[in-house]
């Protein structure tokens, strides 16, 4: 009998920040960067905006660096988290799919990143994978664990939830594109159950649907994506309750 189950697999971390590994490293960008320097005080990264470069390094053996930071989807860990890029060359490699106009900005295709090599001898490739339209669970996994990304220049946590701002998805256009919307049927069933909630719901639900991005025109509920069809209806449910409820 062997010391571990058979299949065993360190649990996953539940760090909200993405770390390259060796191999083959596999994202979706969902965010714009925010662009800065950092320098680093007692073990600790202290983060400047880009237009506030500090004349000298607080360590004088460290010197201060640029860096990128956005939100990505970690395919290996199923996870949304920020990634700080601080390597020229990734930087420069995204810079460049950004001005091809075959490629673009990375919101509308995965990006590999592959880390090889250790210490001064690292080594870093960046391989675009065809267009494909961001899978809806990300974009609801998105939504589910909003962050302020510019609470890195201040030390703070970005995925605190008391934030009133939140740093938005990367919109490729006007809109993200969505696989699937709701069927004829369903539309209708919604339709006629958000007739019997009440309006201020109703308003409050039909401001959100139309933000990115979701971003339904004209409130059409059929432009639904099918992925947010049960949490409507049982929302939508519940309000029609309480309505009738408080009319008894």
């Amino acid at each position: 009998m062997s010391f571990l189950p058979e299949n065993y697999e360190s649990p996953k971390s539940s760090n909200y920040y993405f770390k390259l590994q060796d191999g083959e490293n596999r994202i979706r960008i969902l965010t714009a960067p925010i662009i800065g320097w950092e320098d680093w005080q007692e073990k600790k990264p202290i983060r400047f905006t880009y237009d506030n470069k500090p004349q000298k390094p607080i360590d004088p053996k460290k010197a201060v660096k640029h860096f990128w930071a956005f939100v990505v989807y970690n395919y290996a860990d199923q996870k949304i988290q920020i990634m700080q890029i601080t390597q020229a060359t990734i930087r420069k490699a995204i810079e460049s799919l950004c001005k091809d106009s075959d490629w673009g900005d990375p919101y509308a295709y995965d990006i590999k990143i592959l880390k090889s090599g250790e210490g001064v001898d690292t080594e870093y490739s960046v391989n675009p994978v065809p267009h494909k339209p961001l899978d809806p669970l990300i974009i609801e996994m998105f939504n589910e664990n909003r962050c302020n990304l510019n609470a890195l220049f201040t030390s703070e946590d970005p995925f605190a939830k008391h934030w009133e701002t939140h740093t938005p998805l990367g919109i490729l256009g006007n809109k993200v594109e969505i696989k699937n919307t709701i069927s004829e049927e369903q539309a209708i069933e919604l339709r006629d159950l958000l007739f019997e909630c009440e309006e201020s719901y109703v308003n409050k639900l039909w401001d959100t649907l139309k933000k990115p991005p979701i971003g339904i025109k004209n409130n059409d509920i059929s432009q639904l994506p099918s992925h947010l069809y049960g949490r409507i209806k049982t929302a939508a449910m519940e309000n029609k309750k309480e309505l009738q409820e408080t009319a008894v």
